[in-house]
């Protein structure tokens, strides 16, 4: 299957969007694309899952990038990143995540699980909460994320340290 059809399997026929076209304007504001036409496509996972998961803990958005003759799925979230309460509402969209692709075809893809932090962030490398997500594949983001696809071992082509990310803009 394609990456658009699995997405529709799994999220419904208006949940695939072109290009990031699923992500809320304020969300979108926080990634610069340098080649958005490379991009096979997204999805707010969130949305489109409201009215089935009303109660669940759900994630952002997917995003989907092609990486060779594989395709990468990029599950991005969106959220405040300024206490404790924070990264335990993080690890519940993650547990919710991981126990949503059980059986998905979504599963099958390579995957990068994004924190973009919403705001200023209250946490270093060293917090233990960051540390434990980090752990359990998620990276933290703070600033504004550039996508390039000449970078393609990570999406948002940022800095790396110990899993905690600042990301400046590819283009001025």
């Amino acid at each position: 299957m394609s990456f658009r059809a699995d997405v529709i399997h799994a999220l419904g026929a208006d949940a695939f969007h072109t290009g990031l076209g699923a992500l809320r304007p304020a969300d979108r504001a926080h990634v610069s694309i340098t080649r958005p036409r490379e991009l096979l496509g997204s999805a707010n996972v969130d949305q489109s899952l409201a009215e089935a998961l009303p109660n669940a803990a759900r994630w952002d958005y997917l995003v989907g990038h092609p990486e060779g003759n594989q395709h990468l799925a990029h599950w991005i979230e969106f959220h405040p990143a300024r206490s404790d309460a924070n990264v335990r509402e993080v690890g519940k969209k993650l547990a919710w995540l991981m126990g949503w692709l059980r059986g998905n075809p979504l599963a099958a893809y390579r995957r990068d699980i994004v924190w973009v932090a919403a705001g200023k962030s209250a946490f270093n490398v060293r917090a233990p909460g960051v540390k434990a997500l980090a752990a359990r594949g998620v990276v933290l983001l703070v600033g504004i994320c550039s996508y390039s696809a000449d970078h393609c071992t990570n999406w948002l082509n940022c800095s790396n340290s110990a899993k905690l990310h600042s990301c400046r803009p590819l283009l001025p």
